[in-house]
């Protein structure tokens, strides 16, 4: 995923931009270099519980948003992993979280976590 990034909130976590929408999340590298863009691999450390913190989602989209403290994120089901791993479709990107129960494989769902839970890891293409 390609963001750019727009500010630093404290010593981990910074502000990020990209073509789904924007965000808060912990970067995972040396010092970020704030209004450059960078490449980078998201990874979502959470568990996700069926009606509490994730849901199917009936717009066929995909987002990033920071509101009330959270990060909320819209995707597609691609996969069920055996042990509750879902393989999602974040636009362009693959991205796993762990959940409490089964899927709807091409389902469209929401989830939402805190941003200290989502790093931000630069990658070189």
């Amino acid at each position: 995923m390609k963001i750019t990034l727009k500010g630093k909130i404290d010593e981990n976590l910074v502000k990020f931009e990209s073509d789904l929408g924007y965000g808060v999340a912990i970067w995972g590298n040396n010092k970020p270099l704030l209004n450059t863009s960078y490449n980078i691999e998201l990874e979502i450390d959470d568990f996700f519980e069926w009606g509490k913190n994730i849901t199917l989602e009936k717009n066929h989209e995909f987002s990033i948003n920071f509101i009330n403290n959270n990060m909320i994120f819209k995707a597609k089901v691609i996969s069920c992993e055996d042990g509750g791993i879902l393989v999602l479709s974040l636009g362009k990107d693959i991205i796993f979280i762990e959940t409490s129960d089964t899927c709807v494989i091409d389902s469209y769902i929401s989830f939402f976590t805190t941003p200290d839970n989502v790093m931000l890891y630069p990658i070189e293409l």
